[in-house]
């Protein structure tokens, strides 16, 4: 399979456009929020479905998270007490406005002015 070069980013692109591209454009990021639509799981059970390090799926679940495209059951803060299990979770409804968000962009028609939102 032949590589495609890495684009630079592109001057018009909105930056919830890219974020969404930088957070999901990666298969195992993908793949872990698949799993986990279908249960939640911890990072160490993930790690053992998808065949990874469970470092290396925690730091792509801390991206997931600061898109909201995954919830946990403690909060950030709560995380490090010995022998806690954190079970992680998709969130559906964030996945489809990202997506939808996504589409829009693909298909050229107006995004949501974040302005508004706030």
């Amino acid at each position: 399979m032949q590589r495609v070069p890495r684009l630079s980013k592109p001057p018009r692109m909105p930056e919830g456009v890219l974020a969404i591209i930088d957070a999901t454009g990666n298969s195992a990021r993908t793949e872990i929020l698949r799993h986990l639509s279908l249960r939640a799981m911890s990072a160490t059970e993930l790690a053992e479905v998808i065949a990874a390090d469970p470092r290396v799926v925690r730091r792509h679940l801390s991206v997931l998270e600061d898109m909201g495209l995954v919830t946990a059951d403690h909060p950030r803060g709560d995380r490090r007490a010995k022998g806690r299990v954190v079970l992680w979770a998709t969130d559906l409804a964030r996945a489809e406005e990202v997506g939808r968000i996504w589409l829009d962009y693909v298909a050229g028609r107006p995004l949501p002015d974040p302005e508004q939102d706030q």
